[in-house]
């Protein structure tokens, strides 16, 4: 089960919501990891962490950034991450298309006990989809792409590069290329252990390598694309190809 992470600028409110969660973790193996008023910190924190979470953001937060604004960011941070919306106006949830965001359940400020009923009912959301993500297929990466999501066998995958633009990535495959908002690091965790890092830019199939050139620092693919590989990464390159 993932952590939690809380923002609520409200402090009364986000006592409460501390309390409810912190009582329903306890049937699974997770914690409250942050909890803040500040969604420059949650950025923060994600940023810097491997780990994928489950979301709790109040939609007004009386900040530069409201919850949709935040959760926006957190996608190109943890796209795999789950996100429920608090809000004391319930028509605010139409907002979510305008801004591009999936969102698990919006939990409507007001009766503290059909908030609790609503924080458990998405706890054991997650907790069922996890599982229920344990039993299928482990050789699919699920991508979105604009309003679609494309799911992509490991096998069909080439490699991944950064698309030039901010948190945009490039996936080609063999029957194309798609670009999606993510990180190569979030990447890294989903995908097979057959990628490799070969430079800050990308990440390689390397059961689809046809050549490593290492004098020009190249890395043709079976399709005869080019990658390019760092110096730092060259030595481990070569003794992954050789698995």
């Amino acid at each position: 089960m993932n952590n939690i992470i809380i923002c609520e600028d409200n402090l009364d409110q986000r006592k409460k919501i501390e309390a409810i969660i912190s009582n329903e973790t306890k049937k699974f193996n997770c914690k409250i990891a942050l909890s803040t008023n500040n969604p420059h910190e949650v950025i923060q924190y994600i940023d810097n962490s491997q780990n994928s979470f489950i979301y709790f953001l109040d939609v007004d937060l009386n900040s530069d950034l409201n919850g949709f604004q935040l959760a926006h960011l957190i996608r190109t941070y943890d796209p795999k991450g789950y996100i429920i919306f608090l809000t004391a106006h319930a028509e605010l949830t139409l907002l979510t298309f305008q801004y591009k965001v999936q969102a698990l359940d919006y939990i409507v400020k007001g009766d503290i006990n059909a908030i609790k009923v609503k924080i458990a009912d998405c706890l054991n959301a997650v907790h069922n989809n996890l599982n229920a993500a344990k039993t299928k297929n482990d050789n699919k990466l699920s991508i979105d792409v604009g309003s679609n999501v494309i799911f992509l066998d490991f096998d069909e995958i080439l490699f991944f590069e950064t698309a030039g633009k901010e948190h945009k990535i490039s996936v080609h495959t063999f029957k194309g290329q798609y670009e999606f908002y993510g990180t190569l690091k979030n990447i890294e965790q989903a995908v097979s252990s057959n990628f490799y890092k070969t430079h800050r830019s990308y990440l390689v199939n390397t059961k689809k390598i046809k050549s490593i050139d290492k004098s020009k620092m190249i890395v043709e693919m079976t399709n005869s694309e080019i990658c390019y590989v760092s110096l730092r990464y060259i030595k481990g390159l070569l003794k992954k190809c050789l698995k």
